[in-house]
């Protein structure tokens, strides 16, 4: 089960096979989907009979996705992510610091940030991989990026501090 959250509004996704063609649950009702990519970013897609052209482009924080002359910010969560976020593990923030902590033993796969950059509460800073799954860790409110403490590559225990952001007065 796939979640995926458009502006306000929480959507459960459930992809599965019917003969020949995916089948979307969308929110507990059952869509026939078959289509055809045009290019990298682009799909032909019939949708219980109506034909739709779909862009879905990646972006900072998930996909930009372009339908009917409408752009819309889609962040997709897997089972794990869903959980992880249950359980509340993630980013620990104090009063005047944010500080962004490994909610779990992994590896340093990216860093989305510089030292001094200007960051908005939602952005991805830094991409931890645990358990073949990337995890995004995003800043908990508008800040600067303070002091970073490791790279790619690194290798973090539970709990170790990755950097700090420094809430904008």
């Amino acid at each position: 089960m796939i979640q995926a959250t458009v502006g306000e509004r929480t959507i459960d996704l459930d992809l599965r096979a019917d003969g020949k063609h995916p089948v979307v649950r969308l929110d507990g009702v059952d869509t026939k989907v078959d289509g055809v990519q045009l290019s990298p970013y682009s799909w032909s897609l019939i949708i219980d009979g109506q034909s739709h052209h779909l862009s879905i482009r990646p972006s900072r924080n998930g996909y930009q996705v372009l339908l009917r002359e409408q752009t819309y910010q889609v962040e997709l969560r897997s089972e794990v992510q869903q959980t992880v976020a249950r359980l509340g593990i993630g980013i620990v923030a104090t009063s005047d610091h944010g500080e962004i902590r490994a909610p779990i033993p992994g590896l340093v796969t990216s860093l989305a940030v510089a030292s001094g950059e200007s960051v908005s509460k939602g952005d991805t800073v830094i991409v931890l991989e645990a358990m073949k799954m990337e995890n995004e860790m995003t800043a908990p409110f508008a800040g600067t990026i303070g002091q970073i403490f490791v790279k790619p590559g690194d290798t973090v225990e539970k709990e170790t501090l990755l950097l700090v952001i420094e809430r904008t007065p």
